[in-house]
């Protein structure tokens, strides 16, 4: 689970960081990615719930900006479960 957690932070960040140049002010698509990097390593390293919630929220915002491949982050979403720990 590790692995696949920092694979796609890492895809997150080389690889989906466009972003349009109608920006409404908010955060960047790369902006965006790097917290998804930062909040995955941090839950990689110690599966708490925070962690789990601060990732899952990071990847919700990543989606709601309709970044590039966004959407190939819907099944892991829908896959983190912070309840658990």
């Amino acid at each position: 689970m590790k692995k696949l957690i920092l694979s796609i932070a890492a895809i997150a960040i080389f690889g989906f960081t466009s972003c349009s140049s109608d920006d409404d002010g908010g955060k960047s698509c790369e902006q965006l990615a790097a917290d998804v990097s930062v909040a995955a390593q941090a839950y990689g390293e110690s599966q708490t719930e925070a962690n789990c919630n601060d990732y899952k929220s990071s990847l919700e915002a990543y989606v709601a900006q309709d970044c590039e491949g966004s959407s190939q982050y819907a099944e892991l979403i829908a896959s983190l479960d912070c309840s658990q720990g």
